[in-house]
């Protein structure tokens, strides 16, 4: 975790190098938004390498309990997830990316949202709407897991978070 967070400081200095100056630090901040999906999307990917735990398998067990993932159908669920959020956030970033090039002139094209709009309204929403969707098709897709409603979810999200970070999640 520690080196992630090196290399994302890395990143946003080479930009912030890069882009310096009253209009080149709004190049910075317009790039910010995909900096910032890359690295989620990062920490999503480097958990599906073999022989570690996917992201979402580590949420699941930290929430409901490691035995769950004796389940083919819930282990399969949970890469597949973690999986579908890489993915997520890696198009965000490269949509976070494309309009920051476009906002400096690197290419012209059709009315596009701001890099600060997407970053501040459109990559929010998109982040959610993924979030509760996979919430409400979770009963139907796994019929046999625990149901918790989604402010209980998401206080146990939050309080587990650290831990599914580390290098050694449970």
């Amino acid at each position: 975790m520690k080196r992630a967070l090196a290399w994302f400081a890395l990143a946003a200095l080479i930009v912030l190098g890069h882009f310096y100056g009253d209009e080149k630090v709004r190049g910075a901040l317009d790039a910010l938004p995909a900096l910032i999906a890359a690295l989620i999307g990062w920490l999503f990917a480097r958990t599906l390498a073999r022989g570690r735990r996917p992201l979402i398998a580590r949420a699941i067990a930290a929430i409901d309990g490691a035995r769950w993932l004796d389940d083919p159908a819930v282990a399969d669920y949970a890469r597949r997830l973690t999986t579908i959020w890489t993915a997520w956030q890696f198009a965000l970033a490269a949509c976070a990316a494309l309009l920051a090039l476009h906002a400096h002139g690197f290419f012209a094209a059709a009315a596009l949202p701001s890099p600060r709009v997407f970053g501040w309204i459109i990559l929010p929403l998109a982040v959610a709407a993924l979030f509760l969707g996979e919430f409400w098709l979770r009963p139907h897709l796994l019929p046999q897991v625990p149901r918790r409603g989604l402010f209980g979810f998401l206080a146990a999200l939050v309080r587990h978070w650290p831990a599914l970070l580390a290098e050694r999640a449970p």
